[in-house]
């Protein structure tokens, strides 16, 4: 700001064209405490601080707008498997994934649920871009991640990812992983 003061003082003070009067001081002093006058400063800039109010504290505890997904510890919801159902029209209709039907009942085959059956379906999501296809997937003897990860299509950071893995050489035969397809598995 003192930049600007200095050079608004030079210029009103620079020496007159020739043939010219000299300069009137006392207008020239006006006419730079209104350029100042209007250069905003950070005073005029902050907004004033807030006025205190009043605050009513009830009693009654007010309802927390829904949350995008369910908390981990919600308990999971019965439903018995109708004529037609099958794990992926199930995870389809709850918005959920067949891997995680799959975990919450302990089944193996995602191919095969019998009607009558009543299964657990989870109220909270495996990961944030879980979908209805992702699947269970056992692993087999002589199997790698690279390579499971190869026969389902899928990269292997996220194998890794969903199913919280730091260490792939500890993975065994018999573990089961969650497997991230993106669409129905033949």
């Amino acid at each position: 700001m003192w930049v600007l003061v200095s050079v608004l003082v030079l210029a009103a003070c620079a020496a007159p064209p020739t043939g010219t009067a000299t300069p009137d001081f006392k207008n020239l002093q006006t006419r730079i405490a209104a350029t100042l006058a209007a250069i905003p400063t950070a005073r005029s800039l902050t907004p004033p601080p807030p006025t205190a109010t009043a605050t009513i504290v009830s009693p009654v505890a007010t309802a927390l707008p829904p949350s995008p997904t369910p908390a981990p510890s919600a308990a999971p919801q019965d439903y018995i498997v109708q004529v037609g159902d099958t794990l992926s029209t199930i995870a389809v209709k709850f918005n959920t994934s067949i891997a995680a039907i799959q975990l919450l009942n302990n089944l193996d085959d995602a191919r095969v649920v019998q009607q009558g059956r009543t299964l657990k379906i989870p109220t909270s999501k495996l990961a944030p871009d879980e979908n209805p296809y992702w699947i269970v997937h056992i692993v087999e003897s002589g199997e790698t991640l690279s390579t499971i990860a190869v026969r389902y299509a899928v990269r292997l950071d996220d194998l890794l990812r969903v199913n919280a893995i730091t260490n792939p050489s500890l993975t065994r035969a018999g573990d089961r992983l969650v497997i991230p397809v993106k669409g129905p598995v033949s």
